[in-house]
């Protein structure tokens, strides 16, 4: 990464340190130019921070005591890009008082990095992937004793940590009814009632995030044939999408193949959001699939495919997958049945 900046950059965003360096804690501060890094902290993080740039040449620590500012501020001389969509105005502010050059807005650099898996990153996908599964095959011991969309958000929860998953930085989304018609329901206290329940859901392995989405009918009763209808079209958009997912095909191609299956059902204006994104030490990240970019995948992209067509008064139906771009093709990493049961 050194060779390819062309000016100072401080890192400040807690999944692009934690990708360069290992660190984890609350407070630290990346400054790297071509010739050094240097890792800025308090002394609660001090002895944490020298074991880990030890295995980082031409690195070192500095734990600071005075005020933050002109601490980073005296790591470098003359410019410095800051990850500008990571720090508040106050502190861009407070930097540049303290600088002796100009505070530049960017970032991205890290992110353009995080972008590729490696074979561990992938390993570490894979299992929170598994971990999501895992909880999902225990539904339905965990619907008789869940009353309520929290209690079932809840028991998943609890299944993923059994399973050896971290808890995510979101809560589950359990969405029933006429809930589920709301893409970003927030769980509630609705009880579980028979009809469409949507879960989107995942949990956290090394850092790294699982997130998986299924749409199920719950009752005696079958569904309606709008119902039917609507989740038969979803699932037929995500199956063109995940047969585009690919080396080569832009991020564009794979929504444009979801999204050309739902129009083709008179659904395209119930489908409210983009097809997916990567997902690795954050839930969102690059690369975007959504409609029009002309962003390429690559084999070690992990994203996720989940079209979703959300109708008032009938309900609403995703199904979501994460991905895993190869040489050859893809392969999707959750395995859960995705049939309407």
């Amino acid at each position: 990464m050194r060779d390819s900046l062309e000016a100072t950059l401080l890192i400040t965003k807690p999944a692009n340190l934690r990708y360069l360096t290992g660190y984890v804690g609350s407070n630290g501060f990346l400054v790297v130019d071509d010739k050094r890094a240097i890792f800025v902290t308090d002394g609660r993080y001090g002895e944490i921070a020298d074991g880990l740039m030890a295995e980082i040449e031409g690195s070192d620590v500095i734990v600071y005591t005075e005020k933050l500012p002109d601490t980073l501020a005296a790591t470098f001389k003359g410019d410095v890009t800051i990850e500008a969509e990571d720090v508040t105005l106050a502190f861009a502010t407070s930097l540049k008082e303290a600088s002796s050059g100009d505070v530049n807005a960017g970032g991205g650099v890290v992110e353009k990095l995080r972008r590729i898996k490696d074979d561990a990153e992938v390993a570490s996908l894979r299992a929170a992937a598994a971990v999501g599964d895992v909880a999902l095959a225990h539904l339905d011991g965990l619907l008789p004793a869940a009353a309520t969309e929290r209690d079932l958000a809840w028991g998943l929860v609890t299944e993923m940590k059994a399973a050896g998953g971290d808890i995510a930085s979101w809560e589950p989304i359990v969405a029933v009814g006429a809930n589920a018609a709301r893409p970003h329901h927030e769980t509630g206290d609705d009880t579980l009632s028979e009809g469409l329940l949507l879960l989107d859901y995942g949990c956290v392995v090394d850092g790294y995030h699982s997130d998986m989405s299924r749409t199920l009918w719950r009752g005696s009763a079958p569904p309606s044939q709008d119902v039917q209808q609507l989740y038969d079209a979803v699932a037929e958009a995500q199956e063109a999408a995940l047969a585009v997912v690919g080396p080569g095909a832009t991020a564009g191609d794979v929504d444009a193949a979801a999204r050309s299956v739902l129009e083709a059902a008179g659904l395209g204006e119930f489908f409210l959001h983009s097809t997916g994104h990567g997902v690795g030490l954050e839930i969102h990240e690059e690369p975007w699939i959504r409609k029009g970019s002309e962003d390429v995948l690559e084999p070690g992209h992990v994203i996720t495919v989940e079209p979703g067509a959300y109708v008032t008064g009938t309900g609403g139906v995703r199904i979501e997958d994460m991905v895993l771009v190869t040489q050859s093709g893809s392969e999707v990493l959750t395995y859960s049945a995705k049939d309407l049961r």
